[in-house]
């Protein structure tokens, strides 16, 4: 029992990593294409500049945004999957004590 959590765990931190991935491509794709397209906000190219600079720093930021969650979910998962497996120990531990119980 205690090993099919470890086992969930990794599957559950295998799709959290994917929806991590999934979340950061799509961030850094709407970023870039977001300062491609700057020109549409301005015909003014200081603006366009800057429009395009901040689209292409909130990418670069939302990269490092991604990887704090990321890693903030993973610790809960082995956290949770810790705290289960710590539970199932002593509760395997009880069982064993009624089994040699002697009374």
């Amino acid at each position: 029992m205690r090993m099919s959590v470890w086992i969930a765990a990794c599957g559950a931190l295998a799709i959290w990593s994917l929806f991590a991935w999934i979340g950061h491509s799509l961030l850094d794709w709407t970023s870039e294409w977001a300062a491609v397209n700057a020109d549409a906000v301005s015909s003014v190219p200081a603006i366009v500049e800057t429009v395009s600079w901040a689209f292409r720093s909130l990418g670069n930021a939302s990269e490092i945004i991604v990887v704090i969650v990321w890693a903030l979910g993973a610790i809960l998962i082995i956290g949770v999957a810790g705290l289960a497996n710590r539970f199932l120990a002593k509760r395997n531990a009880k069982f064993r004590d009624l089994k040699t119980w002697k009374g």
